[in-house]
């Protein structure tokens, strides 16, 4: 089974499906009552920016992994590793955090060219360190530049922030192929992308399973901190779900393409493989979808 699995990975033409798009949203509180403005534009994209998916730091860390071997979380860190797997990263400036992040992510060249800031009008004009500093350096970077300006005043209309990300953020005109490399070459991207494919042919799996069979697939030694932050992510985005130990794609979601797969003749396999060696697997099953 984990042969068949590696030769999916190594002799087919395996390609990112670009039909979703994952923004980072920063600024104010979530919580319920608050009317922050990060708050109100995540509430108006659900209903209103179809395709992306608004991704929030304090979402991926919800899950602690608990009883799995908790480990300290560097939040700068992981913001940034977040920051370089979306398709974009939004910031509100309202809040100490977002300012922080502004900063930040002004000096990362990765995340400074995909950067987009929704500035308060009121403040515009303001000769302010956040201004003339991290601000002007992402507007002077970023391929959403320049800053979109928010006024305050009423409800706030978040048109023009749809506009740019459906203009600027788009599939690239040829499809991008990932190629077969040992699991620690790829970007952390690709590593999201491939630990989501494997748990999709898998069905389920604990961390683990899934470990071990993206070590039989791709070589390597993929560490745990890493595989959970993947996790953590893909669970904030709802590409995949938990069940106690256990981790299932979300049905419809497809994040990568493999031409020629009898899909039917993987899953059949891993079905035979949890049925001979993982009896807990194997009866979590029925309840798994693909």
């Amino acid at each position: 089974m984990l042969g068949s699995l590696r030769d999916v990975f190594k002799e087919k033409r395996v390609y990112h499906r670009k039909n979703r798009f994952i923004v980072f949203v920063c600024g104010g509180r979530l919580e319920e009552g608050q009317t922050s403005r990060r708050k109100q534009f995540v509430e108006w994209a659900g209903e209103n920016l179809p395709g992306f998916i608004c991704l929030m730091a304090e979402d991926a860390l919800k899950d602690s992994f608990s009883g799995e071997g908790r480990a300290f979380v560097n939040l700068a860190h992981f913001e940034t590793i977040v920051a370089e797997v979306s398709d974009c990263v939004l910031i509100f400036p309202e809040s100490a955090g977002s300012f922080a992040e502004t900063g930040f992510f002004a000096n990362s060249n990765k995340v400074r060219e995909k950067t987009l800031i929704v500035n308060p009008l009121a403040l515009q004009t303001v000769d302010s360190f956040l201004n003339l500093g991290p601000i002007e350096t992402i507007s002077s970077f970023s391929f959403l530049k320049p800053t979109v300006l928010l006024d305050e005043r009423g409800t706030p209309d978040f048109g023009p922030i749809g506009l740019r990300l459906r203009e600027r953020v788009k599939p690239p005109e040829h499809r991008e192929r990932l190629p077969y490399q040992t699991f620690g070459q790829f970007t952390f991207k690709q590593k999201m992308l491939v630990v989501f494919e494997v748990l999709r042919l898998l069905r389920l799996a604990d961390l683990k399973t899934l470990r071990y069979v993206i070590q039989a697939c791709f070589g390597g030694n993929p560490k745990n901190q890493e595989l959970k932050h993947i996790l953590r992510i893909l669970l904030a985005a709802n590409f995949i779900r938990r069940d106690r130990e256990y981790f299932r794609p979300t049905p419809g979601v497809d994040l990568i393409e493999i031409e020629h797969l009898e899909v039917e003749r993987v899953l059949a396999q891993v079905q035979f493989f949890y049925q001979k060696y993982s009896k807990e697997l194997y009866d979590a099953l029925p309840e798994a979808t693909v």
